[in-house]
């Protein structure tokens, strides 16, 4: 059973008169609701498999945000931050009483993780971003890392990738996650 709202309904019905040669809105009102529901996640308005188009030889894709790989580069920080409150807490708790590590720990959390978000995202992984999907190409995998890494300046706004698989170059924007092909010239 599909749920969907009133957007989506409209951009289906849209969709299908379009295909069938009788429009029922103009380009630009499509345009916008198709904007708006893929800002709000709506999975009718993302294309997860790859899209060849013959008349211009592009091929376009929707990836997706990589959640796990990005909640990951704030392990480096935070493992290092719980064995310096760990030992310097241990050390200086334990000259007036003794208290059990893993107390110590929970009562860290807060300024731990606060401390592990500043100081990752303000000076290692800078206006971090991972994102994955499948070569507009050949459909192979690909992971792209947006943002700087120790002030090393990395991906921006536009990231061009070249596949691994099939060599084929390929741009991605940071704000939609479209991956596009280069015009094929001839």
């Amino acid at each position: 059973m599909v749920n969907m709202n009133r957007k989506e309904a409209k951009y289906l019905s849209a969709m299908s008169s379009y295909l069938k040669g009788s429009p029922i809105m103009s380009d630009a009102e499509f345009d916008t609701i198709k904007a708006d529901l893929k800002e709000e996640g709506s999975k009718f308005a993302v294309d997860t498999e790859p899209q060849c188009y013959i008349d211009t030889g592009v091929c376009k894709v929707t990836l997706q945000e990589d959640f796990f790989r990005t909640n990951l580069l704030y392990l480096p920080a935070g493992a290092i931050l719980s064995v310096l409150w760990l030992g310097i807490g241990y050390e200086i708790a334990s000259l007036v009483f003794k208290i059990n590590p893993v107390v110590l720990l929970a009562l860290g959390y807060p300024v731990i993780a606060k401390l592990t978000k500043d100081i990752t995202d303000n000076f290692v992984f800078e206006n971090n971003k991972v994102v994955y999907g499948p070569c507009p190409s050949c459909e192979a995998e690909n992971r792209i890392y947006f943002g700087n890494i120790l002030g090393v300046e990395g991906f921006g706004d536009t990231a061009e990738v070249k596949c691994p698989n099939c060599k084929e170059v390929f741009l991605v924007k940071r704000d939609t996650l479209r991956a596009t092909t280069l015009p094929k010239t001839a």
